[in-house]
């Protein structure tokens, strides 16, 4: 079997190849996104002028459309939790996405403590097998609301609604072992943030 080539990029492995370069999968998907991105203007382009020619000649059954593709989705990066493609359908991506941008502003504002305890507990819910997908995205809907609260100025926090989320959060977490565990541990780190008892 011969060996596979290395990406004319970046020099990691390249099982594509686009106009004879060897590509790796992250190169391979960049050029994709281009090339669907020049088939959008061309498709634009195109449905405009038939348009114009069907308002010129006054048509009596009008030209055909392109369809215009679709933009390609960049994908998400995550700076302090790791969602693995296996659990991209189970959960809540936009959720996990504001936690991830909310975390690193906490860790921005040094509140370091509390940013490894909430990446931590989210990062156990994410990996989960216990939790079923309706709770997993509760659970995580909960998370990027204290996350939110975590990052407001300090008089726009509101501590009875934290109170209530961690109540909840409590009482979902409570029955599975390892979330469970990364919240007991979370919780008073939380609280004591919002100048919680």
């Amino acid at each position: 079997m011969p060996p596979v080539p290395s990406c004319g990029q970046c020099g990691k492995p390249a099982p594509f190849h686009q106009g004879g370069v060897p590509l790796c999968v992250d190169h391979y998907y960049k050029v994709q996104c281009a090339l669907t991105m020049q088939m959008r203007i061309t498709a634009i382009g195109y449905n405009l002028a038939a348009a114009q020619m069907d308002d010129v000649t006054g048509y009596i059954s009008p030209t055909p459309r392109m369809q215009v593709p679709d933009m390609p989705r960049a994908p998400i990066t995550y700076n302090n939790i790791n969602v693995d493609n296996s659990v991209v359908g189970a959960i809540n991506t936009g959720e996990a996405q504001k936690i991830d941008v909310n975390l690193t502003v906490l860790e921005q504002a040094g509140s370091r403590q509390a940013h490894d305890a909430l990446s931590n507990f989210t990062q156990t819910v994410i990996d989960n097998q216990e939790l079923d997908t309706a709770k997993k995205n509760e659970v995580l809907e909960l998370v990027r609301a204290i996350t939110d609260q975590s990052v407001a100025k300090a008089e726009d926090r509101k501590p009875s609604v934290i109170k209530a989320l961690c109540t909840q959060v409590t009482s979902i977490a409570g029955a599975v072992g390892a979330v469970a565990t990364a919240w007991q541990h979370a919780e008073p780190i939380v609280k004591s943030l919002f100048g919680l008892q």
